[in-house]
């Protein structure tokens, strides 16, 4: 029975069952996967070419669909960077094959620092995803769930935001004629001007990121991102403190 209270018809039961199709593995997924002792440094220097097909003309819901579809994606750039994308799709499904992960760990142990750099957001995102599904240890497994989640979160509130037409980097001023809402779940409002919660919050994905050698090039680049890009809620407290302290 659908509960009308729920933000999300149907609950957390439907949510998983969207949840678990979204997951189903791909058909043939071998044609992606090369060998084990695959020569990276010759992927890297190799430029992706361009499909000579489109995805609809391949078999539904196929490896090599979305091969051609991330083919097309990386055309012009290294193929370093297509064989890692591929790596995190079929990681990313259930019961991926365990050489997938197997090159995808390969890749950000031997190649970290150049995918931290050449990799745009999207996909940095999805490698971190990949960490929290397929991570080797408990520490890429949170790091990679908290990077995530870090992103997603801020990608949400800044897309709410950004309807108002105020830029990123300019903080709401109050209106002292309105009293404050109350926040969810009856929390206590973070103390915008001497608070520390987003401080703590990155202090302690830095030190998931300094245990891990593998995860490591990945979580500096991000949590940088985050550091020096004041068009986020973290910015603009920052921008909130300074200003009271000034």
């Amino acid at each position: 029975m659908i509960d009308n209270k729920e933000i999300y018809q149907g609950g957390f039961y439907k949510l998983m069952r969207e949840h678990d199709r979204r997951r189903r593995p791909f058909i043939n997924v071998e044609f992606t996967i090369p060998d084990e002792d695959v020569d990276l440094d010759r992927l890297h220097q190799r430029s992706v070419t361009a499909p000579d097909k489109t995805p609809g003309e391949c078999e539904k819901n196929s490896a090599e669909a979305k091969w051609v579809e991330l083919q097309a994606e990386f055309q012009g750039q290294s193929a370093l960077l297509l064989l890692h994308a591929m790596m995190v799709a079929i990681s990313r499904r259930s019961a991926p094959p365990p050489l997938a992960i197997t090159l995808f760990q390969r890749i950000w142990a031997e190649k970290g620092d150049i995918l931290a750099n050449e990799l745009p957001t999207r996909w940095l995102i999805s490698a971190a995803t990949t960490f929290a599904d397929c991570g080797r240890n408990s520490d890429q497994r949170a790091l990679g769930m908290g990077l995530t989640t870090l992103f997603d979160m801020i990608k949400l509130n800044e897309s709410e935001r950004r309807i108002t037409g105020q830029p990123g980097n300019k903080p709401f001023r109050r209106d002292r004629s309105i009293r404050p809402a109350i926040m969810p779940f009856r929390m206590p409002p973070y103390a915008l001007r001497s608070g520390d919660l987003d401080r703590v919050m990155l202090s302690r994905l830095w030190l998931l990121c300094e245990r891990d050698p593998v995860i490591q090039p990945l979580g500096i680049r991000m949590l940088r991102m985050v550091m020096t890009d004041r068009r986020t809620i973290f910015g603009r407290l920052q921008k909130i403190k300074d200003r009271h302290a000034t």
